[in-house]
């Protein structure tokens, strides 16, 4: 998370700028509450995707950086 964060206060937002996220559905419920509101702080433009058996927790993609979260 604090990784998501560094990239999120250093990003270079515009009107067009979406975070992407990708979450494992076996445990979407814990990651999804956990990031959201951190997300939310920089911007409300968030997707959401599932994926079965993700080997992360979820990838958040900001631009076009992916970062992988345990």
């Amino acid at each position: 998370m604090e990784q998501v964060e560094k990239e999120l206060k250093s990003f270079t937002w515009t009107n067009e700028t979406i975070i992407r996220v990708l979450l494992n559905s076996n445990t979407k419920d814990e990651t999804l509450k956990q990031i959201l509101p951190l997300i939310r702080k920089y911007t409300n433009a968030i997707v959401i995707n599932y994926s079965m058996n993700l080997e992360s927790a979820a990838q958040v993609s900001i631009g076009k950086k992916i970062i992988a979260l345990a």
